[in-house]
């Protein structure tokens, strides 16, 4: 991935260790995009080295990793975001320019949505006379996305996706996805 061709990034170090990366601590760099080699407990000990050094400094990690006791130990060492590398290159980019924008953290999507509902009860929608199209399309609206995104990810149609939840409206007695939001995280 090389960022300077491909964004309005630039890149002023690109190194394979950590020695070379707290040497140019000196240049105040904005933000730092930081592999993660399979010894991980010496990567946390450089996470929190290298925020030390520079704390104003976004520290990023990116990564194949899913392992969420990995994610939260880097966080906890000082890491500002944490990125897949399988994730698509546009999407790892804008995420940068938002966090170098608005000073906040990132994560990969993916791990967002993990992170979210890692500890969400029992769906009460799992009781209802909804088919297993229907609760499928009702997780995916719940997750967030929008049905154009949905019909892709299913391969179905928008006019498709629109027909399943009228279905699911009719049948959870509801007639917004904010009721059905409300119905699904207020349910106990």
């Amino acid at each position: 991935m090389n960022i300077s061709r491909h964004t309005d990034l630039s890149v002023c170090l690109h190194t394979a260790t950590t020695i070379a990366a707290q040497s140019f601590m000196q240049q105040q760099p904005h933000l730092l995009l930081l592999g993660m080699p399979p010894d991980t407990q010496q990567r946390m000990e450089e996470i929190q080295l290298l925020k030390s050094m520079q704390p104003a400094m976004l520290l990023v990690v990116m990564t194949p990793d899913e392992n969420p006791q990995v994610i939260q130990r880097a966080f906890e060492k000082g890491a500002d975001g944490y990125l897949l590398k399988t994730d698509l290159f546009h999407n790892i980019n804008r995420k940068l320019v938002h966090m170098l924008e608005y000073d906040q953290p990132v994560v990969s999507q993916q791990l967002f949505r993990y992170m979210l509902y890692r500890n969400r009860p029992e769906k009460p929608l799992s009781s209802s006379n909804l088919t297993r199209k229907e609760k499928e399309i009702t997780d995916l609206v719940l997750e967030g996305l929008p049905y154009k995104t949905i019909a892709a990810q299913l391969n179905l149609s928008l006019n498709t996706i629109q027909y399943h939840m009228k279905n699911i409206f009719f049948k959870l007695g509801i007639k917004t996805k904010s009721e059905l939001f409300k119905m699904y995280y207020h349910q106990t």
